[in-house]
């Protein structure tokens, strides 16, 4: 006979189960966890009933932020002329965390993906243009994922900029460090051998 859990619990644990990233063994380790820490579960609801509330996307480049402007945006001492392009906040937090981009920020939350009914309205590149005007930006820096979706939103968006007089980049993508090469897959070796680093001029 198989194991029947308590209703509440099963409802937790197939709740749990479509969080991406998370399956249905993993969400039952988890709620049999909580289930034996009753204080960290009133903080923890506590936190889920009030993040949709708090949190919330700065208006300007649509970061994650609990005020109107994010941190990011309220620093007057970071260079208005750059503008790096992200896909979400996690990858904007990682860029920040390197310490070295001293510019501001766009979060554009999706990627091109006609699969998945995101198109060039989802993306609202009318707030990119909107920040561009704004802090007349020279050089726009694209740091999305080398994936087919990503080469699509970034060749939308250079068609958008077409008339704009901006530099526009993008990170350098190759063989990661410490991978055979023969595992490393066409577009990736493609890229690397574009934009391959000079080691010595002639």
């Amino acid at each position: 006979m198989s194991m029947v859990y308590p209703l509440t619990l099963k409802k937790l644990i197939e709740s749990l189960s479509k969080i991406p990233g998370i399956g249905e063994k993993s969400a039952t380790r988890i709620s049999l966890y909580l289930l034996s820490k009753p204080d960290f579960c009133e903080t923890l609801g506590d936190l889920i009933k009030e993040l949709p509330y708090k949190v919330k996307l700065c208006k300007l480049c649509r970061n994650l932020s609990e005020d109107e402007v994010c941190r990011v945006c309220q620093d007057d001492n970071r260079e208005a002329k750059s503008l790096c392009v992200v896909e979400n906040p996690v990858n904007l937090f990682h860029i920040e965390n390197t310490g070295i981009y001293k510019g501001y920020y766009f979060v554009l939350h999706y990627l091109l993906s006609p699969k998945e009914g995101i198109g060039p309205k989802e993306l609202e590149i009318d707030k990119l243009l909107f920040l561009v005007k704004k802090r007349g930006v020279e050089e726009i820096i694209f740091a999305l994922s080398p994936t087919l979706a990503g080469e699509a939103t970034i060749n939308y968006i250079l068609q958008v900029l077409r008339n704009y007089p901006i530099k526009v980049s993008r990170l350098a993508c190759g063989v990661p460090m410490g991978m055979d090469l023969q595992f490393v897959d066409p577009l990736t070796l493609k890229r690397a051998l574009v934009y391959r680093e000079l080691l010595k001029e002639k």
